[in-house]
């Protein structure tokens, strides 16, 4: 839904770069009245790997607030997971094997913000606005790789704050406010 927002958005606002699509003409790209509707098949889990499952349970448990529902890990065995359950029945796992997996030392390509370039995946986690103070604040004094150091005002429409997670993995910590802010600078009062 977000992205059919900054899609739709970039399109009607002719915002150079935000356009996946860089070749599509705007009368090209179409939201159908099937977008809106119940999907008959949806995702329900998708699968990442990491090299130290504690470091992503630090990150996304204790820093990004995220509720876990399954934690395991047996260095011996060289196995261990991790599970988060997201909105929309999505369950989203974090699993180590034993295997190195490079670490990304760059940023992620994703619409809406004008910095990474790397084609790799990458997500972006909605944090309640009220909440999302104390979570910058926890990514900042953790020392969190950030791609700004505060989060900044984006497409007119939310406060972004996109961050490295331990993975070298972009994630975009973002909130939606109930209204627009008097100030797009970002600060903490």
């Amino acid at each position: 839904m977000r992205y059919a927002f900054i899609l739709t958005t970039a399109i009607l606002l002719g915002l150079p770069g935000c356009c996946p699509f860089k070749t599509c003409k705007q009368k090209e790209i179409r939201m159908t009245e099937e977008a809106s509707e119940e999907p008959a098949i949806s995702v329900k889990f998708v699968y990442s790997m990491c090299n130290d499952i504690d470091a992503m349970r630090h990150f996304y448990t204790d820093l990004l607030g995220l509720k876990e529902i399954a934690f395991y890990n047996d260095a011996e065995q060289k196995f261990g997971y991790l599970s988060y359950l997201c909105a929309g029945d999505l369950e989203f796992d974090f699993f180590y094997i034993g295997q190195e997996v490079s670490v990304h030392e760059e940023w992620s390509w994703q619409p809406g913000y004008d910095g990474g370039t790397l084609p790799v995946t990458s997500w972006s986690v909605q944090i309640p606005e009220a909440d999302f103070p104390a979570v910058v604040k926890r990514l900042q004094e953790d020392g969190v790789k950030s791609f700004k150091g505060n989060p900044y005002w984006c497409l007119d429409s939310y406060w972004a704050f996109p961050v490295a997670d331990p993975q070298g993995y972009t994630v975009e910590v973002y909130c939606i406010p109930a209204s627009k802010p008097a100030s797009t600078q970002w600060s903490v009062e």
